[in-house]
């Protein structure tokens, strides 16, 4: 499935847009939030108690300065102007929690695309700041062939009659991506992520056999699309691709 790239500069500013939010990052221009100070806010928008949130909080920054610490001369090489707190934020993105329905990502996300933005905004507004400062030092990058590879592991809804709650993937419909949205440039890697184990009864009863499965959608995000390449900076090393949040893209096959 293809989705073209949109961009109209009268819809830069719609009421959901992040740029509606800007007076929420002010206060951090003069004294911007740690790293530490930032993941405490977003786990803390999960009504975890302080014992939770201080481990899965001490788990990341070990995580990251443990990537981060091997990698940073190669990285230092590519990009001048990167710090090595830069560089813990990034990683900080891709790391998986030492419990994973937690992990960062995954909470950043959930509130970017929220039904009450603002609120949502507001919960994660310091790893915001720090992560889009960070994010923003590095150069954009403009895949060659002017497409980037997507996967979900689900099926999307293609029909308006099977779906009246949600807008289904066709032809002419706009989709918007409300959170950061990670790609690949290489449909392969893209492919091994809709891997899916299940569990079946074996067939003499006597145990469970597992079998690995491959479904989901991949979409080909096509047109002058540009992100940032994070693929020194990613926990598990892959070729990733990051969009910033708000990316509207028309459905075109």
């Amino acid at each position: 499935m293809s989705l073209n790239f949109y961009i109209k500069e009268e819809e830069n500013e719609r009421e959901e847009s992040i740029n509606r939010y800007k007076y929420i990052f002010r206060n951090y221009e003069k004294n911007p939030p740690s790293l530490s100070e930032a993941l405490n806010q977003i786990f803390s928008s999960s009504n975890l108690n302080s014992k939770k949130i201080n481990e899965l909080v001490e788990d990341i920054l070990n995580k990251c300065k443990g990537k981060i610490d091997q990698g940073f001369d190669a990285i230092k090489k590519k990009y001048e102007n990167i710090t090595k707190e830069d560089a813990y934020i990034i990683c900080s993105y891709t790391c998986e929690s030492v419990d994973r329905k937690y992990s960062s990502y995954r909470i950043l996300n959930q509130n970017l695309v929220s039904n009450n933005r603002q609120t949502g905004v507001n919960n994660i507004s310091k790893y915001l700041f720090i992560f889009l400062k960070s994010l923003r030092k590095l150069p954009r990058y403009y895949p060659e062939k002017k497409v980037l590879y997507r996967c979900l592991t689900c099926q999307v809804n293609l029909s308006e009659e099977n779906n009246k709650n949600t807008l289904p993937y066709v032809i002419g419909n706009k989709k918007t991506f409300w959170g950061f949205t990670s790609t690949s440039t290489d449909p392969k890697m893209t492919y091994s992520f809709l891997e899916k184990e299940i569990y079946f009864k074996s067939n003499d009863n006597t145990g469970k056999e597992k079998v690995t499965m491959k479904t989901g959608t991949i979409f080909s995000l096509i047109g002058d699309i540009w992100g940032y390449d994070i693929e020194l900076f990613n926990f598990f090393n892959e070729k990733e691709i990051l969009l910033e949040p708000e990316r509207k893209f028309i459905v075109s096959n």
